[in-house]
């Protein structure tokens, strides 16, 4: 992810060893968002397995049902979306820094339209075709189902979006943040005025004033509203996700709000351990549940404590840490995000019937999904005309051609062709 502008030296109480290279804590070019989004990436797959054999509603199931996954799923289910909300908020405002708000929406109309479109009409329809059948709602073919799916009654009804509902919320925060950019002095008033607020009590505020944001706006839409993750009425989603998404976009440059981020790193995790731990035993106990405020007190400081913890470890820690695995990880993450959910869902409905034991069957299903999504990236990448679809721009056709011309002496990289491929 790169940044254009200064270079901050941590001070020493950001924990930096001496001799270390320096930190970018503004608009410099750094890494830790983009392992971050990587890795917040990977506990999705894990999540959206472990939801197999959960003892919830999800698209399938697995014959074995795990009753501790009923607290298992808190260990990243409260914080990991919100989290990549916010780095995808920071992702635009950095994209956006030498564009016009013209060129901003153009630019994300074109990266997230076409995979949202293919997903629903293409990779969304087989999935929700074995829910169909596997609940018994459906007992024709696929065919017949799509048809009828996307027939004009069957559009009326509305048709399923499943894991693709993130890729519509970020599209539409993408636009209305569009009013910002073409607002250059209120966006710099409204970033300057919050990181200031969160940086506030030397620092604590950071930690202090989203958890009663989250807890305000649980205990006013959450349990009034639910999560839906339909757009036009999902309002305590819309709080949480595009709050945390305007949040990235703003402080995103701030200095002083990374320093603080690491400064209060530690305090952090003891937070989020604690809330956490708390947050468990009260799922645990529903019998003796304390009143609703409490828990949405608890569930909010697990959400916001555990990610200022990581995002003050990972500006620490992951920093200047780039290199062709970020670059290669950071391209197929998209892809293999639009393609994993179906390709669970597929693989489940392919090896339930083999009665494998649970500890044979989830190894086994996360080895396929991950695999599975590496070979759709690998394939994806390869095919420039279906680029676009899989949300990766296509590669320029004297940048390809370049690339794949035989040369009489060892290869250099080439900088044009890098460019293109990471953009």
């Amino acid at each position: 992810m790169a940044f254009d502008g200064e270079q901050t030296k941590p001070r020493s109480d950001a924990g930096a060893h001496a001799g270390a290279a320096p930190l970018n804590l503004g608009l410099g070019r750094r890494s830790d968002l983009d392992w971050l989004r990587v890795i917040a990436f990977g506990l999705l797959i894990l999540f959206h397995a472990s939801l197999v054999y959960a003892p919830f509603d999800w698209h399938i199931h697995s014959r074995h049902t795990e009753g501790w996954l009923r607290e298992g799923i808190l260990l990243t289910g409260p914080w990991r979306l919100t989290l990549l909300f916010f780095i995808s908020g920071a992702a635009l405002k950095l994209m956006s820094r030498k564009l016009t708000a013209a060129q901003v929406l153009k630019t994300r109309l074109a990266r997230l339209v076409p995979p949202a479109l293919f997903g629903i009409l293409v990779l969304v329809p087989p999935q929700a075709f074995i829910e169909a059948v596997d609940k018994g709602s459906w007992h024709e073919g696929f065919f017949a189902w799509w048809a009828s799916e996307f027939s004009p009654s069957g559009l009326a009804a509305g048709v399923p979006v499943n894991h693709l509902w993130f890729v519509l919320y970020i599209l539409v925060y993408s636009v209305l943040a569009t009013a910002l950019i073409a607002s250059p002095k209120l966006q710099t008033a409204l970033s300057s005025a919050l990181g200031k607020s969160l940086t506030a009590l030397s620092g604590f505020a950071l930690l202090l004033a989203p958890v009663l944001y989250l807890t305000l706006a649980r205990q006013g839409l959450f349990l009034r509203f639910g999560i839906s993750n339909h757009l036009s009425s999902d309002w305590y989603n819309h709080a949480v996700s595009l709050g945390a998404f305007l949040m990235g976009f703003l402080v995103v440059g701030q200095s002083e709000f990374w320093r603080a981020a690491i400064r209060w790193r530690w305090p952090a995790l003891a937070g989020a351990i604690t809330s956490l731990t708390a947050l468990m035993i009260l799922n645990a106990t529903p019998a003796n549940a304390p009143e609703p405020w409490f828990t949405s007190l608890v569930f909010s400081a697990d959400q916001w404590t555990t990610i200022a913890a990581i995002l003050g470890f990972g500006a620490l820690h992951l920093q200047n840490r780039d290199g062709p695995l970020l670059r290669y990880l950071t391209q197929a993450v998209f892809p293999c995000y639009l393609a994993h959910q179906t390709i669970l869902v597929c693989a489940v409905w392919v090896v339930r019937p083999l009665n494998l034991p649970a500890f044979a069957e989830a190894p086994l299903l996360v080895t396929v999904t991950i695999g599975g999504c590496f070979a759709v990236y690998e394939g994806v990448r390869r095919i420039n005309l279906i680029r676009p679809l899989w949300g990766l721009k296509p590669i320029p056709r004297r940048t390809a051609a370049v690339a794949a011309a035989p040369r009489p002496f060892p290869a250099r990289k080439d900088s044009s062709a890098l460019t293109a491929e990471a953009a």
